[in-house]
C-alpha cells in the first residue's frame, strides 16, 4: 500500500513510519524540516516538506495514496494556558478538516489520532469505547474532531478510523522531556497523591495498531491503543525513578504545579483513566509488544542513553 503520515519525524509519525516501511508499505511523509528527516529518507519514506497550518502544501499528496494517517499535531513552548490549548486545537482543525476535504473528493480513507483525555477523569472504572466522552482540556479538541469525522463517516461519505491512544512513551516525545530529562535535573515530583490511573502505550505498539487499522476495513471504528496494566502516578514515577538509581521523589500540590506549567495541563494529567484494549485485541488482533510500563521502561532508558552518547 501507499500510505502518507502526517508529522513524519514527530515522536509518533516516525514510529508509524518506521513500522509501515518495515511491512514492506509505501510511505509519503509530512515534514516541516527535511534535515531532521534523514534517518526515514534513508529508509525508503518520500518526503514531502509543508506546514499543518498550510493546507495547500500537502492536500495534493491524498489523491496519490491508497491511506492516510493523521498524527501531526502542533509544538508548543512554555506554559499550557488556555490560548497555547486554543491555538493546538485550531491547527487541528484546520489539519483535519483539510485531510477529511481531500479525502472525500478522491474517496480515500482516513485515519486520526485521538487520545485518552476525550474520556475524562473516570477514577478506578474501566474505560472502553462505550464510555462516554467527557473531555479534560487536552482532550477537547480531538474529541470535537472525532465527532466531526465520526458524523461523516455515519453519512456515509467518509471512510475513517479513530486510534485513541493512551500516555505514548519512549525515547522522546512527553516521556524524555516532562520524566527523563525533569528527573535528571532533579525537578521531577509528583501531581498531588499520584493515586490517578495513567493507561500507558510504547511508541512502536502504537504504531503496529496504526498499520494494522491501515491493512485492513476498520472504517467507523473507534479503538484504545493502551498496554495491558493501567497504572497510577505514583508507581509509574517510582518505577522511573528506581530503574534509573534515583531516589523516590516527592509531590507537589497541583494548584502549585499548575502555576508552573499551566492549570490546564495539569486538570489533565491529574485525572484517572484506567482504559481498557480489550476491543483492539479482539478486532484487530493486535496486542502490545510492551504489556507494561515495567516492561517497556528498560529498553526507552537504554535508548536514551544511548542517543546521549552519540
Amino acid at each position: 500500500m501507499h500510505i502518507f503520515v502526517t508529522a513524519g519525524t514527530g515522536f509518533v509519525g516516525n514510529a508509524v513510519v518506521r513500522t509501515l516501511l518495515a511491512r514492506g508499505h509505501r510511505v509519503t511523509a509530512l515534514v516541516r524540516n527535511p534535515t531532521k528527516a534523514h534517518p526515514i529518507q534513508a529508509l525508503g519514506a518520500t518526503l514531502v516538506v509543508g506546514d499543518m497550518l498550510q493546507p495547500a502544501s500537502y492536500v495534493a499528496q491524498v489523491a496519490n495514496v491508497d491511506v492516510v494517517i493523521h498524527c501531526a499535531q502542533l509544538t508548543t513552548t512554555g506554559r499550557v494556558t488556555k490560548k497555547t490549548i486554543a491555538n493546538i486545537n485550531e491547527a487541528d482543525e484546520i489539519m483535519t478538516k483539510a485531510l477529511a476535504e481531500a479525502c472525500l473528493a478522491t474517496d480515500k480513507p482516513l485515519i486520526y489520532t485521538s487520545g485518552y483525555f476525550c474520556y475524562g477523569d473516570h477514577g478506578d472504572t474501566w474505560i472502553t469505547e462505550n464510555t462516554p466522552a467527557n473531555p479534560t482540556p487536552l482532550g477537547v479538541g480531538h474529541q470535537q474532531m472525532v465527532d466531526f469525522l465520526f458524523g461523516l463517516q455515519q453519512q456515509g461519505v467518509l471512510r475513517v478510523a479513530v486510534l485513541t491512544a493512551g500516555f505514548v512513551y519512549g525515547p522522546g516525545g512527553l516521556f524524555k522531556t516532562s520524566f527523563y530529562d525533569t528527573l535528571q535535573k532533579g525537578q521531577l515530583r509528583v501531581f498531588g497523591r499520584g493515586i490517578n490511573y495513567w493507561s500507558p502505550v510504547h511508541v512502536d505498539d502504537l504504531a503496529q495498531a496504526f498499520a494494522l487499522v491501515s491493512e485492513g476495513q476498520y472504517w467507523g471504528e473507534n479503538f484504545n491503543i493502551v498496554d495491558d496494566e493501567p497504572i497510577r502516578l505514583r508507581e509509574l514515577v517510582d518505577r522511573l525513578t528506581s530503574q534509573t538509581n534515583h531516589n523516590p521523589v516527592g509531590s507537589i500540590p497541583p494548584w502549585l504545579i499548575g502555576l508552573l506549567i499551566g492549570a490546564p495541563l495539569v486538570e489533565s494529567l491529574i485525572s484517572s483513566s484506567r482504559v481498557s484494549n480489550e476491543k483492539a485485541r479482539r478486532v484487530l488482533g493486535w496486542s502490545p509488544r510492551y504489556a507494561s510500563f515495567e516492561l517497556g521502561l528498560p529498553g526507552v532508558l537504554a535508548a536514551l542513553i544511548e542517543k546521549k552518547k552519540r
